[in-house]
């Protein structure tokens, strides 16, 4: 028996669409990049500079996104359908726990003290599983136990990156 799948609805608004959509953001990101990155010498008088790189890359990820749109231009664009953000929030927040925790922030009169990388990463993947439907969360603590490891094992040892492991332990 073979199951019938239901044609794709199209979407009201042609921006809406799943292919102009992700062109859309292409587009917003190549934008984005280049701002950020304008401060960047792209020549020096020794030759190229730390900013040529990102500049072309953030270009090139702006066309792609030009050709994305225009190429879908004539289709009836097929509709996101709805955004299950109840599924990505989890996600989002363990992004945000990461970036506040791994090296302090302070909010005036409030202030998240530098944790390092032996708490941040733990923190943000125990959130973030949390968006799965299936987690169990023995496995996820695991899981998180053995990346955060090999994070600190690669980034600060391996690589010599000057991310803080323990401040509030051992210091570093």
């Amino acid at each position: 028996m073979s199951r019938e799948v239901a044609p794709p609805t199209p979407s009201l608004n042609p921006w809406l669409g799943r292919e102009r959509l992700a062109g859309l953001s292409l587009v917003v990101f190549g934008l984005f990049a280049l701002w950020a990155g304008s401060d960047l010498p792209s020549f020096t008088q020794d030759g190229i500079g730390s900013g040529l790189l990102p500049r072309a890359l953030a270009v090139i990820i702006a066309l792609l996104g030009v050709v994305q749109i225009v190429v879908t231009w004539k289709d009836t664009p097929e509709s996101t359908g709805s955004w299950p953000i109840r599924d990505m929030l989890p996600v989002l927040i363990g992004v945000f726990l990461f970036a506040l925790t791994i090296r302090g922030y302070d909010f005036g009169a409030f202030a998240v003290p530098v944790l390092g990388m032996s708490v941040a990463t733990p923190l943000s993947i125990i959130f973030a599983g949390a968006a799965a439907k299936d987690v169990r969360f023995g496995e996820l603590i695991v899981f998180a136990a053995i990346l955060t490891a090999i994070c600190i094992g690669l980034f600060r040892y391996a690589l010599g990156l000057s991310l803080p492991v323990a401040p509030w332990l051992i210091g570093y």
